[in-house]
Parts: structure tokens; C-alpha cells; sequence
């Protein structure tokens, strides 16, 4: 796709004609096809008829390359549940934890179950970026630059929806805390949160963690005999304890700090991810593309409307240093 990308970029802007036009063409796979006018026709023989600019060609190549930079960070949408919005807010019923059916006796009325239901409401926000091509750019064809330009676009998109649910599952999915005043860390303090949030009536089957904590963690594995040894061996993490085990390094925005190398660091958290945290999605990655005549810039402005939001409080123990 990154070679796609300049391609297209170099027949786009430089509209070469003749020999020119078949050795750009000639650089595309010629297995490749597209859907152009309802039908699925081969990339080559369509730009050797028709100008790109009535294609969608570059604007597809643009969203997957941003798209390919977004990849290697999505830690967040991994690790919580993902929500479809179909609106810009979504209302979540919520009721009560941990209730039990109640003993009938032979040939009685079964009473009706009544609860009191909350909700929580999901309110998408708007995140965007806007990566600079500068018409000195293209004219000195630093196609590479502009890929490069879009991949940390996505990157960067990618990294504040993680930012936003580090923020939310540390300051509002995690009322329970272990402190381990400074003993008894790595596997014992992840048992110990786990058993805190099982004491609240749900079932903890995820955590996520700091790279300090990971560190921690990954130290207690290597060299020993223990299983998962050998996956921690290659830079993975096994499951602990029963949770898949997830590391976002992002930076907290407020005054909890994500990290765990001193007194205070909140460096994990494990929860239930059926009523924890979770992300809605309203609007994924999209791509739109622009020129501005006066700056003598073309690029794109790429964007998301997401949410992070938390159906129980108590559904998550965080651990602290």
C-alpha cells in the first residue's frame, strides 16, 4: 500500500502522459482492481483510460494508509468493548449486581423479579488531525514524507482514543483499590485486585497495565520454569491469573499518574469488561481531503467520534504502588 500510495500521488499530481504514464502504471500489481462506475475493473487499465482524479483511487489509498498507522496503537479497542453508536449519544440500561433468585416452594406463585435500572449515557466526542502537504512538498515529490505525514495521523487519532480510556478506567471504572505500600507487587498485588472485585459481584477477566508494571511482571516470568515463560521469553504476555493482560503507555492527562515506580503510581487495572469501561463509536477513522489555495497547502483532515464511558464503578480494582 505504501508504494500504491506514491503512485498514485506521482500520477495524480504530475499527470504524466505516454511512456511516463505506462511506467507509473507499470509499479501497480496487475492483479490489483477497483470498483469504478459499478464494476470491478483492473487499476492498470483503468488509469491508462481514465484520469485518476475521477477515480477514488487516492482518496482510499490515503484512508488505508492512515488507517495502517492507526493499527500498531490500538491498544484500547482491544482491551474494552466497542459499542456501535448510532447516534451521537447512547443510553445503556444498567441494574443491580450480584442479586440471587429467590427459594419457591412446590405449586407457588412465582413472585415477579423487580429492579431499579439506572443508565448510563455514551456522548460522543470529536478528535481530529490535520496532517500539512505543502505544495513545495508535492512539487518535489516527497511522496514518502506524505505518507508519513498521514500514518502519524492515524497514530496520533488511534492514541487519544487510548488516551481517553486511560483516563476513564482509572479515574471512574475503578472505585476499588489495592495498595501494596511497596510489597508484594507484580502477581500477588494482580491476585489481590482480583479478589476485590470478585468480592463485588463481577468477574474480572481483563488488566491493563503500565510498561512499568509490565516490566515488573515480566521479571517474575524470566528465567523461571512457569507456563507462559516462554511467550514472555519473545516480549508477550501471557494470561494472568486468568486475564488477558493489555500495556498502554500512554500519558494521563490529570493528576492520577499512569505509571508505577514511586509512592501513589496507579499502574493497572483489572476489571470485568461486561460492565466496566467500554468505547462507543459513533464515527471510525475517516479521511477527507482539501486544498488550501491561500497557505499553499493540500492535505486531509482526518477525524473519529468516539466515547468512553463505565456501566459499573465498582467492576474494576485499580493497583497501586
Amino acid at each position: 500500500m505504501t508504494q500504491l500510495l506514491r503512485t498514485y500521488l506521482d500520477i495524480g499530481l504530475n499527470q504524466p502522459t505516454g511512456r511516463a504514464l505506462e511506467r507509473a502504471v507499470s509499479k501497480i500489481p496487475r492483479e490489483l482492481g477497483t470498483v469504478f462506475d459499478g464494476k470491478v475493473e483492473p487499476v492498470r487499465e483503468l488509469l491508462l483510460t481514465t484520469a485518476i482524479e475521477s477515480t477514488n483511487l487516492i482518496q482510499t489509498e490515503m484512508y488505508r494508509t492512515v488507517v495502517e498507522g492507526a493499527e500498531p496503537f490500538k491498544v484500547m479497542r482491544q482491551a474494552l468493548n466497542v459499542l456501535p453508536m448510532n447516534a451521537a449519544t447512547l443510553d445503556i440500561p444498567v441494574g443491580e449486581v450480584g442479586s440471587y433468585a429467590r427459594e419457591v416452594a412446590e405449586g407457588a406463585e412465582v413472585p415477579i423479579s423487580t429492579q431499579d435500572y439506572s443508565k448510563v449515557t455514551f456522548t460522543a466526542k470529536k478528535i481530529a488531525e490535520r496532517p500539512v502537504i505543502t505544495d513545495e512538498m508535492v512539487a518535489d515529490a516527497l511522496y514518502p514524507v506524505i505518507e508519513l505525514e498521514l500514518r502519524k495521523a492515524g497514530a496520533k487519532l488511534e492514541n487519544k482514543i487510548n488516551q481517553m480510556a486511560i483516563v476513564e478506567l482509572v479515574d471512574n471504572s475503578a472505585t476499588l483499590e489495592h495498595d501494596t505500600g511497596g510489597a508484594n507487587q507484580g502477581i500477588k498485588a494482580i491476585a489481590a485486585a482480583q479478589a476485590k472485585v470478585e468480592g463485588a459481584g463481577f468477574i474480572p477477566d481483563r488488566i491493563v497495565m503500565c510498561p512499568g508494571f509490565k516490566a515488573g511482571i515480566m521479571a517474575e516470568f524470566v528465567p523461571t520454569g512457569y507456563s507462559g515463560a516462554d511467550a514472555v521469553m519473545t516480549g508477550k504476555l501471557p494470561n494472568l491469573l486468568g486475564l488477558q493482560a493489555f500495556v498502554s503507555n500512554v500519558v494521563h492527562t490529570t493528576a492520577a499518574s499512569w505509571a508505577y515506580a514511586a509512592n501513589d503510581n496507579l499502574g493497572a487495572v483489572v476489571f470485568d469488561s461486561q460492565n466496566g469501561s467500554m468505547i462507543g463509536v459513533r464515527q471510525d477513522i475517516t479521511v477527507k481531503r482539501y486544498d488550501d489555495v491561500v497557505r499553499m497547502l493540500q492535505g486531509t483532515v482526518v477525524s473519529a467520534r468516539v466515547a468512553v464511558d463505565t456501566l459499573s464503578a465498582s467492576a474494576g480494582s485499580r493497583i497501586k504502588y
